[in-house]
């Protein structure tokens, strides 16, 4: 009889969770019936930035309880730091607005008064952390980092708190390359022009972010690749990478890895801090959801650009990872570097 008891009140509290579960799912699907979510890119059109976007924009929605409308919109400047700032301390806190992390943006409170933390924002997950570099215009005399000791290469870029600007000038601090940073272009689209046009010699980025936007950049070999930071491309086997050219343990080697977080979280999308935690869960399913539905994976490749999903835990561990690494005197180090009075 006490056997019977017990496997009673089991099923009785179990029921009462799934109940709970349903009541909650419910209500998720209540609030978000007839709403608009917007999916806030934090960079002008015209980039891969824009384009991992669109690609939430699009798939997300049927994931969400209720089926809301979703809608991009970007939000540009200081590479990306005013989307963070905005979505800290002025987009609602109802879950009706989630953005995409610029890299570089992370570790940007570390060194200037950036108006966030990213440690506070909801994150959701990533759907890709991707190779990057340098890289220069074909008819650029430069064929390697090690001339750019010698010979300045003006690159292109939109903002201080931008990895465009960010791993330059670290490399400039580790490396004694002389790479001179040409502020102010308003995304991924206008620097590529900047390039083109020969404003600038170069600019960092994605390996993706040229075969999304500008793939005959990479078929007719327009660009060369100078170094590479980050996650390892496959196509940039026989670049030099950053973490091989520092000494395991050296504060140059700490300078990067703290910056190397911002790679390695790669195009990362979260909801401003305040939302509330039943919301949250929400929309952390409907992201993991969308990143198994065979239908994103399918557009991601359409759209030539990269594939390699991280969950929200993963993200948020990298993030721990990379700012317990940033001790007093790596980050006194980087402020020096990466401050505007050196740029």
């Amino acid at each position: 009889m006490g056997t019977r008891t017990t496997y009673l009140a089991a099923v009785a509290a179990l029921a009462t969770v799934w109940a709970g579960t349903a009541l909650a799912a419910d209500s998720e699907a209540d609030f978000y019936r007839h709403k608009t979510v917007t999916v806030q890119v934090p960079s002008g059109s015209g980039g891969t930035y824009h384009v991992y976007c669109q690609i939430v924009t699009q798939h997300i929605g049927k994931h969400i309880p209720g089926n809301p409308q979703v809608i991009i919109q970007n939000r540009p400047g200081a590479g990306g730091a005013k989307s963070a700032a905005y979505m800290h301390a002025v987009a609602p806190k109802d879950g009706t607005v989630i953005a995409m992390i610029a890299p570089g943006v992370i570790t940007g409170p570390l060194i200037r008064k950036h108006k966030y933390d990213a440690r506070g924002f909801n994150w959701l997950g990533s759907i890709a952390a991707r190779g990057n570099g340098v890289a220069v215009w074909h008819t650029s005399p430069i064929k390697s980092i090690d001339e750019v000791k010698t010979k300045m290469v003006r690159l292109a870029t939109s903002g201080f708190a931008s990895a465009g600007s960010v791993m330059p000038l670290l490399t400039n601090a580790v490396l004694g390359t002389k790479f001179k940073m040409i502020y102010g272009y308003k995304g991924g689209g206008a620097i590529n022009l900047a390039v083109e046009r020969g404003e600038a010699g170069g600019r960092w980025n994605f390996y993706s972010g040229f075969t999304g936007v500008r793939p005959e950049w990479i078929s007719q070999k327009k660009i060369r690749f100078l170094i590479q930071y980050g996650p390892r491309n496959p196509a940039l086997k026989g670049i030099p990478h950053m973490a091989d050219m520092l000494e395991p343990g050296t504060v140059e080697r700490k300078m990067y890895d703290v910056v190397a977080l911002n790679l390695n979280v790669g195009q990362g999308f979260y909801a401003p801090p305040g939302v509330p935690a039943q919301r949250v869960a929400t929309l952390r399913k409907a992201f993991a959801d969308m990143i198994a539905d065979p239908a994103t994976r399918a557009d991601v490749e359409k759209r030539r650009v990269e594939w390699s999903p991280t969950t929200a835990d993963e993200v948020q561990a990298e993030i721990a990872r990379g700012f317990k690494a940033a001790t007093p005197d790596v980050v006194e180090r980087l402020k020096d570097v990466l401050s505007k009075r050196k740029s």
